[in-house]
C-alpha cells in the first residue's frame, strides 16, 4: 500500500478507529490493537478508547509474530482470541457479535467465518477468526512464515466454519485501486 493502512481514512476516521469501534459495538471488552513500524505516527493520529497496545518490532515477520505480539496483553482470563485485521474496517458490529456467539456454543473450535464471494458463487474464509484459549500455544509453536494457516489447520486444532452474509469478512485493502474503489463507494 506504500503507507500505514490502520491510518487509512474511511468516513472521516481511521481503518483502526473502524476496526476498534465495532469491536466495542460487539461487546468486546479485552481489546488489543498491535502496531508495527508505523506505531509512534499510528498513535499520533489515533487515540486508543480502552485498547490496550502492543508493538511489533519485527512485523516483517508476519501475521504470526503480531499475532504473538497481541496474545502477549491478552488477558489471562480470555476464554479465547477474536483475529481483527486493520485492513478490514468495513465489517459489521453484527457480524463480530454472530461470530462470538456461535464461537460460545463450540468453544472447543477455531470458528473461521466465511461468505460466497459473487465473482464465482464460492464460498471463501475470511476474517475475523476466534482461537480458542486452549490452542493459544499453537499460535507460538507454528513457524512465522505459515502464518495463521498453520494454526488453523493444524491437527490439533478442530474448526467450525460459520456462514455469513457480510461480504466484508473476505474483503480487505491491499493496494491503493482497493482503497480507492472504497472511498469512491463512500
Amino acid at each position: 500500500m506504500g503507507r500505514s493502512k490502520a491510518l487509512l481514512q474511511w468516513r472521516g476516521k481511521p481503518f483502526i478507529e473502524h476496526v476498534c469501534s465495532a469491536l466495542r459495538a460487539a461487546g468486546v471488552e479485552d481489546r488489543v490493537a498491535v502496531l508495527g513500524r508505523a506505531s509512534s505516527e499510528i498513535l499520533a493520529a489515533w487515540t486508543p478508547a480502552g485498547e490496550k497496545v502492543a508493538v511489533n518490532l519485527k512485523p516483517e515477520n508476519g501475521q504470526l509474530s503480531s499475532l504473538r505480539t497481541g496474545l502477549g496483553l491478552a488477558s489471562e482470563y480470555s476464554e479465547a482470541f477474536l483475529v481483527c485485521l486493520a485492513d478490514q474496517p468495513t465489517v459489521l458490529p453484527e457480524t463480530y457479535k454472530r461470530i462470538i456467539d456461535f464461537w460460545s456454543l463450540r468453544k472447543d473450535r477455531i470458528v473461521i467465518p466465511r461468505a460466497i464471494r459473487p465473482a464465482d458463487s464460492r464460498l471463501k474464509r475470511g476474517h475475523p477468526v476466534i482461537i480458542p484459549a486452549a490452542l493459544r500455544h499453537l499460535c507460538f509453536e507454528g513457524p512465522l512464515d505459515k502464518g495463521l494457516h498453520w494454526v488453523t489447520h493444524n491437527p490439533l486444532a478442530r474448526t467450525a466454519d460459520l456462514e455469513v452474509t457480510d461480504l466484508e469478512i473476505i474483503r480487505d485493502f491491499d493496494t491503493p485501486e482497493d482503497y480507492e474503489a472504497l472511498v469512491k463507494a463512500g
